[in-house]
């Protein structure tokens, strides 16, 4: 049986719809939670597991049975619904609390007219491995058979849940929901406008104190929310937006589209020159007392205010394939030029004129450290080489 066999009938179908128009609901409220703080964020997020399960089993297995089983383990959306049943489980019924479940990743300044700024955090699942016994155990003495989820939603939930951003295994869930029955996806939604204000901008829509009466401190920024946006699919409200966001169902993955070899767009992107006529390089970047990249400034046309990183080995490559890099020296430009297994070069009158060029130590945008952040947030790295359109 294909996904498109698996049509829901009379009250399985109305039951679908109510818990579609849930699970939109929960993702919204989830998205708008990323700004609030981590408590905010897990509520939230136990709130679409549930959904999610109730879609799966009160729902689509109560339906279909095994045939429907059999079909959820075979394919890779599946595998992250029954991943999702472990955090449903445990949430429900763990008489624990798992502070660790949601493990904060990049930070972003959401724009609001007063101070001070809100962040919104990129939340991914913890692993499997960090959740405590008293979590994971119907009871923390028993065997490892006693868990609170099925060994195939453990599994799952290691191989397709854990480590991934949640907003992506979301989305991932409503996919594999609304490829079994197209009678799951709403109406496109309409262009939403929002914003945030400060209380003295708002009239005449409503008035505000300019200053809390019970505590007497300057009031706060608002945040207005739409409503009855979950008559619609979900395309999440651009707070903040890093192109790694995943706003749609609709979009790929970003953490499976980006690191994919060969046809990833990470791998695409390292296939193609920087932009520019040239790059300089300025600073060394050194770690445990080893040169593992190089960072400087573009040249040329295209070229960028923002500083680049690049490890050796990429630099080597953009060489390879007929882009500069140069260093200066004595008021001459010195190109570097590939030397063998990844490494370069680049000599003036037979001296190492990079091995003269200073640690880039702790300067913004050009050390160590910003190297690693871009290795770890793929898509800001993107940002400092042309690449293919985003998902979507």
């Amino acid at each position: 049986m294909t996904a498109k066999q698996f049509h829901l009938e009379s009250g399985h179908l109305s039951k679908g719809l109510r818990y579609m128009r849930e699970l939109r609901r929960a993702i919204d409220a989830y998205w708008y939670a990323t700004i609030e703080d981590p408590e905010a964020a897990a509520l939230e997020a136990r709130r679409v597991a549930s959904a999610v399960n109730i879609l799966d089993e009160a729902v689509f297995l109560n339906a279909y049975g095994d045939i429907y089983r059999r079909h959820r383990a075979g394919t890779t959306l599946g595998k992250v619904v029954m991943g999702l049943e472990l955090i449903r489980n445990c949430e429900e019924h763990s008489p624990v609390v798992f502070d660790g479940l949601l493990v904060p990743g990049a930070h972003y300044g959401v724009p609001l007219s007063m101070a001070p700024t809100r962040m919104r955090v990129v939340y991914e699942w913890a692993k499997y491995s960090d959740m405590p016994d008293e979590y994971v155990r119907v009871d923390s003495s028993a065997t490892e058979r006693v868990k609170r989820a099925r060994a195939e939603a453990q599994d799952a939930y290691r191989k397709q849940v854990q480590g991934r951003p949640v907003i992506d295994t979301i989305f991932d869930a409503v996919n594999f929901f609304q490829e079994l029955d197209p009678r799951l996806i709403a109406s496109a939604p309409p262009v939403v406008r929002w914003a945030f204000a400060e209380s003295t901008r708002l009239e005449p829509l409503v008035e505000v104190p300019d200053t809390d009466t019970r505590t007497e401190l300057p009031s706060k920024h608002l945040v207005y929310r739409p409503m009855g946006m979950d008559q619609y699919e979900v395309f999440l409200s651009d707070i903040a937006c890093r192109p790694a966001d995943r706003r749609s169902a609709q979009w790929p993955a970003w953490d499976t589209a980006v690191r994919t070899r060969k046809v990833g767009i990470l791998q695409q992107a390292k296939d193609r020159n920087p932009p520019g006529s040239a790059r300089e390089v300025r600073y060394r970047l050194i770690e445990n007392r080893k040169v593992i990249g190089y960072s400087g400034v573009v040249e040329g046309p295209g070229a960028t205010s923002e500083p680049w990183v690049e490890r050796t080995r990429q630099i080597a490559n953009d060489i390879g394939r007929g882009f500069t890099y140069f260093v200066r020296s004595d008021e001459i430009s010195v190109h570097l030029q590939q030397a063998g297994n990844g490494s370069v070069a680049a000599t003036s009158d037979d001296r190492d004129v990079l091995g003269d060029l200073a640690d880039a130590g702790k300067r913004p945008g050009m050390d160590v450290t910003w190297l690693k952040l871009l290795e770890e947030n793929p898509d800001l790295y993107l940002a400092t080489r042309p690449r293919p359109a985003p998902p979507g």
